[in-house]
């Protein structure tokens, strides 16, 4: 199911809101009215807690050759198609698995979300079955190394999908692996098992809510198991650090022993940088030392969105990098970058009129609506008519946005805007200048939502990317105003404020608040208080800071 990212973080934003109310789940009625003002309950976008939105529209990547052609021209072998879930490849995966097939070095420089890793795991896994044909003997094919091992985990999960019942070996090499087979945990399929018996037992597994994973006869789980003569893996995943500890350990040797080192990769390249880049250099040179490969005979591939953008001339930056990372010539490096197909607007566009009434309500019978995979959507249909006037078939609800949002030059002009993150408010006040009338920000988001769930041959008008920062309460203070009988509750201190202010603490249980304050000198007698200083016929326990013993 596909995700409307306005809806979405609509949701994300009001959930964490609710989870927030929970740090004070105050008993006191005026108290907990308070809160939920001071949180912008009921305008979850305009909460202190987050910071944003700040929008930009993603583009459509240009369709490349399909995998029946890769497999036809031999680029790939013929068992991919079973495992490519997709019947065409996007341009930059073809030019990067073209490049990579040929033995070039290739550095892929596309944005999150654009099917980086596929454009070097599908030559890899190719390259393994070619392998698994011709018998040959069990060795290291493929070292792929990550800058955390949660990203590493990530692609491991990914492989056990792929891989089972394929007969191509793999396995991660990192400080939590188990170093003996007896204490691998989870469920062992067997050999011969294949991929539906994988995703059968995963589903098993799942549903009964059961931590553990499945793993398949292919995948080497322990330490003890990839040094093993004949058992070593023909992926290996890793860290820079555990890499080290590999190529400086005696024990494990063996781990490469026959290993042909065909491809090296570096996720997340842009994080080998300064005095660890450089380490890491050595590193990738020392592995290819350590199993008789020279430069020219390992293809070595590098991934990140942000290392260099070869639409903006990035291409000698990226193949300088590459070359003193790899040590390799930069002119055998192949920069990919992404290729993007541009969207058809009609050329009869006109500006909507504003939404009538309470722009707010639009927006929310929108995002109630907009998120439904049904094939007809009533609903939605009358929210779209009550706030623009037109009229769509609900039978065809998708196809009929398509049409009126390529004809709205408004939607036109933020999409002209939005080619990368801006801040909403900067996006409102160059849109009024683009179509001469005020819009709101509700108006905006509302048409953003519209576009991505339009389609138009499966594809819609608009992708919306939000990106926010949200952070939690952090504390809770309280005043007690002279021309006010009640408690004035803060989340923070921005500003001046002149009243003196006590941090609320509540139970968790019952609700009941209490304030924090820390004093001098005060003692119980019994349940009498004592201490302090005499004063004017009472006592006076003057206040501390809780560092200087209050």
């Amino acid at each position: 199911m596909a995700i409307n990212p306005v809806s979405f973080t609509e949701k994300v934003i009001r959930n964490f809101l609710r989870y927030q109310l929970t740090t004070y789940p105050f008993s006191d009625p005026d108290l907990y009215v308070q809160m939920k003002r001071l949180l912008s309950f009921d305008e979850t976008r305009h909460t202190p807690l987050f910071k944003g939105p700040y929008v930009s529209l993603s583009k459509a990547f240009k369709e490349g050759a399909s995998v029946d052609t890769m497999i036809n021209e031999r680029i790939l072998h013929p068992h991919m198609r079973n495992l490519i879930p997709h019947p065409n490849l996007y341009g930059h995966q073809e030019k990067a698995i073209k490049a990579i097939k040929s033995g070039q070095t290739t550095l892929v420089s596309t944005g999150t979300g654009s099917g980086k890793t596929e454009c070097f795991l599908y030559p890899i896994i190719s390259k393994c079955l070619e392998l698994r044909d011709k018998n040959k003997p069990e060795g290291i094919c493929a070292v792929l190394v990550y800058p955390m091992n949660a990203l590493a985990e990530d692609q491991l999960q990914r492989l056990r999908g792929l891989l089972a019942g394929t007969g191509i070996t793999f396995g991660m090499y990192v400080g939590k692996t188990p170093e003996r087979e007896s204490d691998v945990s989870g469920v062992r399929l067997s050999q011969g098992a294949s991929r539906e018996d994988y995703n059968q037992q995963l589903k098993r597994v799942q549903k009964e809510r059961r931590k553990e994973a499945v793993h398949p006869f292919e995948e080497r789980c322990s330490r003890e198991m990839m040094r093993k003569n004949g058992k070593q893996p023909r992926i290996l995943l890793t860290n820079v650090k555990q890499l080290e500890l590999l190529l400086t350990r005696g024990k494990d040797v063996e781990l490469f022993d026959n290993a042909m080192l065909d491809f090296i990769v570096f996720d997340e390249a842009h994080t080998f940088k300064g005095a660890q880049g450089a380490e890491t250099a050595c590193l990738v040179r020392r592995l290819r030392s350590f199993c008789g490969r020279g430069a020219a005979e390992t293809v070595c591939i590098a991934t990140s969105a942000t290392i260099a953008d070869p639409r903006k001339g990035g291409h000698a930056k990226g193949a300088e990098f590459a070359s003193r990372f790899f040590g390799v010539n930069e002119k055998d490096v192949e920069l990919v970058g992404e290729e993007h197909t541009p969207e058809v607007w009609s050329d009869n566009r006109t500006t909507p009129d504003e939404f009538p009434g309470n722009v707010s309500d639009h927006l929310k019978e929108i995002l109630k609506y907009v998120d439904k995979e049904v094939e007809t959507n009533p609903e939605l249909a009358k929210a779209f008519e009550d706030a623009t006037g037109l009229k769509i078939n609900p039978s065809r609800w998708r196809e009929d946005l398509h049409n009126h949002l390529s004809r709205n030059e408004l939607v036109f002009q933020l999409s002209e805007i939005l080619t990368r993150p801006r801040d909403l408010n900067d996006v409102l006040t160059e849109l009024k200048e683009r179509v001469g009338r005020n819009v709101s920000e509700e108006e905006v988001l509302a048409w953003l939502a519209l576009g991505a769930a339009s389609r138009k041959e499966d594809r819609p008008l608009l992708r919306p990317v939000i990106h926010g920062f949200i952070r939690g309460v952090g504390g809770a203070m309280v005043s007690f105003p002279e021309d006010q009988e009640r408690l004035k509750l803060w989340l923070s201190c921005e500003g001046e404020v002149k009243d003196y202010l006590l941090p609320i603490l509540t139970c968790t249980i019952c609700g009941q608040h209490y304030f924090e304050h820390y004093v001098a000198d005060l003692r119980y007698y019994g349940n009498e208080l004592d201490g302090g200083e005499v004063y004017e016929g009472g006592r006076l326990w003057r206040t501390l800071a809780k560092a200087n013993d209050g």
